[in-house]
């Protein structure tokens, strides 16, 4: 969904992460900002139109990202199956990591993910759902409710497939029938 958020939520995340952390932004274009000396941002561009100059992607942005020693990375928005390949190679070698990306909830986006690392990077469905079990830790799911950005869901990620899908463990969700002055939130499970 767009304009829930998520680049805003990035954002402030990104601002309470340790000071003194090395942070690489890879972005395109880049939206997110966080307030510190210590950030670098990359950024992809595209073709250059009558030129046989490549597009730098964002997954060259995270291959180079890699080399720039980074506490934290950050993809602004994993668009593409190439990228979401890099991030989460980067995730699975012990990096850190955030990014956001489009879907309705958090089935959907493991479903996406998988769909578009199958259609841009050739990776098997199996293969696909395995390296976003083993490279995400937490997923947070953002919406409007009422009329107003809302933190939805948020769910620890199994790093063990259920029937080989990525299963979701529920932390909090978001009660449907909360007010707007007094959102309120279900606790389910705890942070792993």
């Amino acid at each position: 969904m767009t304009r829930t958020g998520k680049t805003t939520l990035l954002s402030a995340l990104c601002n309470y992460l340790p000071t003194i952390w090395r942070i690489v932004k890879i972005e395109d274009p880049e939206e997110i900002w966080v307030d510190r000396p210590t950030v670098q941002t990359v950024e992809a561009r595209p073709q250059a139109i009558g030129t046989d100059v490549r597009p730098y992607t964002l997954a060259d942005g995270v291959d180079d990202a890699m080399r720039m020693s980074p506490d934290y990375l950050v993809i602004g928005e994993v668009r593409d199956g190439v990228a979401a390949m890099s991030l989460f190679r980067a995730l699975m070698t012990g990096h850190s990591g955030a990014c956001t990306f489009h879907a309705d909830s958090p089935r959907e986006a493991a479903r996406r993910l998988a769909t578009v690392m199958g259609a841009d990077a050739g990776v098997k469905p199996h293969e696909a759902n395995q390296m976003i079990s083993d490279a995400v830790d937490l997923l947070v799911q953002i919406g409007i409710r009422h009329e107003v950005r809302r933190v939805i869901a948020i769910s620890n990620v199994s790093k063990d497939l259920k029937n080989g899908d990525v299963y979701f463990e529920p932390i909090y969700r978001y009660k449907e029938d909360s007010s707007m002055e007094e959102p309120n939130w279900e606790k389910l499970g705890e942070l792993k």
